[in-house]
């Protein structure tokens, strides 16, 4: 009988760090705000999936939402088809920088934390990390 007892409380304290928990990360989150990340490609067909999904695995862990955008900068490998493939499954948007003005990208996102990364650099991912 004690025992059970204590099995019910047990579950009722869980029950109540839980709820704590989830909600402690919902506020922060809304809290927080969007972070954009804008990824700066040229021929990173071996890295682009791996930071992209990288990146949305890290912000869910913490609570954060993010946007990415990937500015290709003339690839001739698949880097755009592998972006393409994952704008299916996560929101991506990609432009073209011969199609991009940068001083009207940067005004119309002025509102938002921004983070601007270049894949090709070693240390990149580290810096787009801490930043989350």
């Amino acid at each position: 009988m004690l025992i059970g007892l204590v099995w019910i409380v047990g579950c009722y304290a869980a029950g109540i760090a839980l709820i704590h928990i989830l909600h402690s990360r919902w506020t922060r989150r809304e809290q927080a705000g969007t972070v954009h990340y804008a990824l700066m490609t040229r021929d990173d067909q071996n890295t682009v999936e791996w930071f992209i999904r990288s990146l949305h695995f890290f912000s869910w862990l913490k609570g954060r939402a993010i946007t990415i955008t990937i500015i290709d900068e003339g690839s001739s490998d698949d880097t755009l088809a592998i972006a393409y493939r994952l704008s299916q499954e996560h929101h991506l948007n990609i432009c073209m920088e011969a199609a991009l003005d940068w001083d009207d990208w940067v005004s119309e996102h002025e509102d938002e934390q921004m983070m601007v990364v270049r894949l090709s650099q070693q240390g990149s991912l580290e810096t787009a990390y801490k930043f989350l």
